[in-house]
């Protein structure tokens, strides 16, 4: 009888005891270590848990509990040691979800094959924009500086500041740590196939990088776009015109070191509660938290922009008096799809269409290639293409196209930064017209 009652007491006791749900981030710091924490707050508070806290368990480690009216308790775990580490803890069953500032490599994918095709839509979450800032002393006169120039500065090749027109003074060179994605970005678009030189010193948080700089007249640094706090961040150019690392520039990717921030669901989280956060980090409340941070969020914006001076007169006539979208659609190498933002920038261009903001304006599409692609002479085709087939799209959802146009591989974006130059130039831009008088569906 009394083995009886204390089997009671036990079932009683699984069944009264609040529960606790566990989710673990690994991977980016530069995702890790703000925007993640915000992300993850907030969307406690929006499934009910309002009694928050964080705990700072080791240097860019926390854990972050909420709990709920019925004493449910629901803890989220943030390891933000760099990028690569987001996979190989994924790898290893140490991680749910995985945070990148770069874009899964196809190794990656290959090895992480059990927990699904982790670089298909359904599973890449892009949460945000960012821009990689080269960083200075405050003081440093130089404001621009070229692909080739910063290559040369971190590799060694120049040691002073006055080789770039700056003071007599040595360049004293600041960078990521192996594990981060910034860096991993970094030496892809930047350095290639040059070395780092030898004797930089090496960060594992932005932030300590970021005061070094600010503190150093002789420093160059390179961060994400939140973390230039007291440093000067420099345009850069890559082919054309230098670029600063503005917010509409971040956000069409028109800056040479733009770049995505990832979340990775693997299939066994995508119906739970990996699945459930990243759905709200890309929804447009996640985005103004995004915005909040300081990185580029990704709801639409519209722009009059300056038309770069090597733009053929075509584009010129083409864009008179017309906005420019805070959005590129782009395409998958040597496939005709769009990549898992760009589907989802399609749900965000439709809603901003029946908006009453985008109502009443008429849709253009221009289409680009990347030399790389096809012979010049077929560019113009696969340019066409792209753009209508985006139009394709639009109309599917009830919403015409004003014109559509191919312009080759006319405009090539970030010129000289590897593969990061061909992802950006397999694009379409939208630009937006108002017309009230029914133009629309004209060609």
């Amino acid at each position: 009888m009394l083995r009886r009652f204390s089997l009671l007491v036990v079932l009683f006791a699984a069944f009264a005891t609040p529960a606790t749900a566990q989710l673990r981030l690994h991977g980016s710091n530069t995702v890790g270590e703000q925007l993640a924490p915000a992300l993850v707050r907030a969307w406690l508070a929006e499934n009910g848990f309002d009694r928050i806290e964080t705990v700072e368990d080791a240097p860019l480690e926390r854990t972050i509990t909420g709990t709920n009216a019925a004493g449910d308790t629901r803890w989220v775990e943030i390891h933000a040691h760099g990028s690569s580490t987001s996979f190989r803890d994924l790898d290893a069953g140490l991680a749910d979800i995985g945070m990148s500032s770069r874009r899964i490599r196809d190794s990656e994918v290959a090895r992480l094959q059990p927990l699904g095709r982790l670089d298909r839509p359904s599973n890449e979450f892009v949460v945000g924009i960012d821009g990689l800032a080269v960083i200075v002393h405050p003081d440093n006169p130089i404001a621009a500086l070229s692909i080739e120039q910063i290559r040369d500065a971190f590799s060694g090749r120049v040691e002073n500041w006055r080789t770039f027109g700056g003071p007599d003074r040595r360049i004293t060179r600041y960078a990521r740590d192996e594990n981060s994605g910034t860096w991993d970005s970094f030496e892809s678009m930047v350095l290639q196939d040059t070395a780092l030189a030898a004797g930089s010193a090496r960060f594992e948080s932005s932030s300590a990088l970021s005061d070094r700089v600010a503190s150093d007249p002789g420093a160059i640094g390179f961060i994400g776009l939140p973390y230039i706090d007291r440093a000067r961040a420099l345009a850069v150019s890559a082919g054309g015109e230098a670029v600063p690392p503005e917010r509409f520039s971040s956000a069409t990717e028109d800056y040479p070191l733009s770049r995505r921030l990832y979340i990775y669901v693997p299939d066994r989280e995508l119906d739970g509660l990996g699945g459930d956060l990243a759905r709200f980090a890309v929804r447009a409340e996640g985005q103004e938290i995004v915005d909040e941070i300081g990185f580029v969020g990704q709801e639409i914006q519209l722009q009059r922009v300056a038309i770069p001076a090597s733009a053929p007169r075509t584009y010129r006539e083409f864009v008179d008096g017309a906005l420019r979208a805070s959005l590129n659609f782009r395409f998958e190498a040597g496939r005709p799809v769009l990549d898992s933002k760009s589907e989802r920038d399609l749900d965000r261009l439709i809603d901003f269409l029946g908006s009453e903001r985008g109502r009443d304006m008429n849709v253009m599409l221009m289409g680009f290639a990347d030399p790389s692609e096809t012979l010049r002479y077929f560019s113009v085709t696969l340019s066409m293409e792209r753009a209508d087939y985006v139009a394709a799209l639009l109309a599917r959802a009830g919403i015409p196209v004003r014109r559509t146009r191919g312009f080759g591989d006319a405009l090539t974006l970030a010129e000289g930064t590897g593969s990061s130059s061909a992802a950006k130039n397999r694009r379409v831009e939208v630009w937006l017209i108002a017309d009230r008088a029914g133009a629309a569906g004209s060609r």
